[in-house]
């Protein structure tokens, strides 16, 4: 049986026995959220976490935040359709404003850079980031490992 096969099965398990189906959906979210959005909407908001079936989402501007309200049920039913299950109930928008004040007339900034759902404030310990790195190794869809990673670690820091 090749290894990635092998790695698989440990993963598929490793989920199934640990319950971390419903956090690895959550997570997905945040892999899914540009290419529902689109531009530009998807690309000047950011979805920072997620508790409770509850999205909250980070904006520099209020006319992101108005349109996000307008199309908050259409964006919850069509990024749940997409996770095949009902894991967001709601979306919350905040408009946090760059600690830069840009020049009057002035273009608005680049479009705000996609953020990790979970905390730097609690980084796991250097051997635990080599298990999870690990054991993430052999996962070849890139969405599918950065939320394997992104879950892993806030397990982690959550026992810490």
């Amino acid at each position: 049986m090749p290894k990635t096969q092998n790695s698989r099965d440990l993963i598929t398990e490793l989920v199934r026995t640990r319950n971390f189906e419903p956090k690895m959906l959550e997570q997905k979210v945040f892999s899914l959220w540009r290419q529902y959005l689109g531009t530009p909407l998807g690309t000047n908001t950011t979805p920072v976490s997620i508790s409770g079936g509850i999205l909250k989402v980070y904006t520099e501007y209020p006319s992101y935040k108005k349109e996000m309200s307008l199309l908050k049920e259409k964006i919850i039913a069509d990024l749940n359709a997409a996770l095949g299950q009902p894991i967001l109930k709601d979306i919350r928008i905040d408009v946090r404003q760059s600690s830069k004040t840009p020049p009057t007339g002035a273009k608005p900034p680049k479009p705000i850079p996609k953020t990790s759902p979970v905390s730097t404030s609690q980084v796991p310990k250097p051997e635990t980031l080599e298990k999870i790195e690990q054991t993430v190794a052999g996962v070849t869809d890139t969405d599918l490992k950065i939320s394997l990673h992104q879950l892993f670690v806030s397990q982690s820091t959550n026992k810490s």
